[in-house]
């Protein structure tokens, strides 16, 4: 699979699945219709494992983190183009950690129980942040190609941007549960979860469009005669 395909995949899968969920249970009447970015009246876990697309988002979600580990290596691969060894590692072994807590979250998301919540809870916290200390990690290493790639500089530039959004909502996050109390304060933690996930899955979208700058394809591998 070339990877700006892996990359368009891994930007379209989690935003056409969580959106998917969030009608179906919606139109179900699973949960109340409403705009959970604007209103924080539902997160996107209870979105999926209200109804029966609780099915969708657990197949959906365990081929996107197959992929999102194929785009990590794919992330390494280009990075080794550039010229760059010793911070590829990193990199791939923090995106790595965030795909095993994805698939810890969809594997036990609709399971009923204490110990069950907790590994949910703490699968979706790590796995966003997990993947996006890797996101940080592979910009830091993209960003002397704007110098050096005019056509790359626009895109590395929004990918930027992007992360201190990503950043400036982390610190929202903290600050409305440190200020705010319930209900008020569970409405801001899903309103934040919602633009989070989505900043989160844009940065992918904007990669696939980087690497298309970039001209960066998957050589196939030609076994030699004999």
């Amino acid at each position: 699979m070339q990877p700006i395909h892996t990359a368009w995949l891994v930007f379209l899968i989690p935003l056409l699945t969580v959106h998917a969920c969030w009608l179906w249970s919606s139109l179900t009447g699973a949960i109340e219709w409403c705009l959970p970015y604007w209103s924080g009246c539902t997160s996107i876990s209870r979105a999926a494992r209200s109804s029966d697309a609780l099915f969708l988002f657990r197949a959906a979600m365990m081929i996107n983190a197959c992929l999102l580990a194929i785009y990590w290596l794919q992330a390494g691969n280009l990075l080794r183009l550039q010229g760059k060894r010793q911070p590829i590692i990193w990199m791939q072994l923090t995106g790595m950690a965030g795909v095993a807590f994805l698939i810890l979250y969809v594997d036990f998301l609709g399971t009923n129980g204490e110990l069950y919540q907790l590994l949910r809870r703490y699968g979706v916290t790590f796995y966003f942040a997990f993947t996006l200390l890797a996101q940080l990690l592979l910009l830091r290493q993209l960003l002397p190609l704007a110098q050096t790639r005019p056509a790359a500089a626009p895109w590395i530039k929004a990918k930027t941007w992007l992360c201190w959004w990503i950043l400036a909502l982390g610190i929202a996050s903290i600050a409305g549960n440190a200020l705010l109390q319930d209900p008020a304060k569970d409405h801001w933690e899903n309103i934040m979860e919602w633009h989070f996930a989505l900043a989160m899955n844009t940065w992918f979208g904007l990669s696939a469009v980087l690497w298309q700058r970039l001209g960066y394809r998957q050589q196939p591998v030609i076994n030699p005669p004999g």
